[in-house]
């Protein structure tokens, strides 16, 4: 394997979906909203993303091993539909050339899928000057409004790191509204309440009428 390698394993039928991308990161928040959605909306695996960029190691999971891997699953039954992207690990961190074309080939894979809109979640870890809460920042006003109207903030000036700023600022220049929503955490590695916080804005904003267990 020299490149990075999106493998199709089912031909879900999509109308316009929604891609939100929860990924490995400060609070555990992208994996908690992924997770959320794909158990409670019965969403269903159809393509990996595997690369020679991520980590030596395989998986194991019941004795059975695999690569790490970026994974997609489709939701049909809500509106809109959804490609839900979850991962087990990033690139070495110091290398930007790497993150840049894994972030690349997602947003070439939702252009393929007829995504119109991304949104990565994720956080951020609060400090004594940042206000608990959700924030987002955004490529369209109009999907902006969205989220400030479901109770988030607008991100001041400043940095989104890793693929939660790369893979929307990516989008847009791809011709896909795009946001980032993320929430100040206590905790680096495991923040429950930001966690639910995301993931009931994000819920508000789609119109999707689930209520998480708080």
């Amino acid at each position: 394997m020299e490149k990075v390698m999106i493998r199709l394993l089912a031909r879900p039928s999509l109308r316009s979906p929604l891609m939100v991308v929860g990924l490995p990161g400060v609070g555990g928040i992208g994996d908690y909203v992924t997770q959320f959605l794909a158990s409670t909306l019965d969403a269903v695996f159809f393509a990996e993303l595997i690369s020679p960029m991520l980590p030596d190691y395989v998986i194991v999971e019941n004795g059975l091993c695999r690569l790490p891997r970026l994974a997609f699953h489709a939701v049909q039954k809500v509106e809109p539909n959804l490609v839900l992207v979850s991962g087990d690990a990033y690139p070495p961190r110091e290398d930007v050339k790497a993150y840049y074309e894994l972030c690349e080939e997602v947003v070439r894979f939702a252009k393929r899928l007829g995504v119109r809109d991304v949104i990565s979640v994720g956080g951020f870890l609060a400090s004594t000057r940042t206000r608990k809460g959700v924030y987002v920042a955004y490529t369209s006003e109009d999907l902006g409004r969205r989220f400030l109207s479901a109770g988030a903030r607008k991100m001041q000036s400043g940095r989104i790191v890793g693929p939660a700023g790369l893979i929307p600022a990516m989008a847009a220049e791809a011709g896909m509204r795009a946001a980032c929503l993320l929430s100040a955490v206590s905790s680096p590695f495991e923040d429950r309440e930001a966690s639910l916080s995301v993931l009931k804005v994000l819920l508000a904003a789609l119109g999707l009428g689930i209520r998480p267990l708080s």
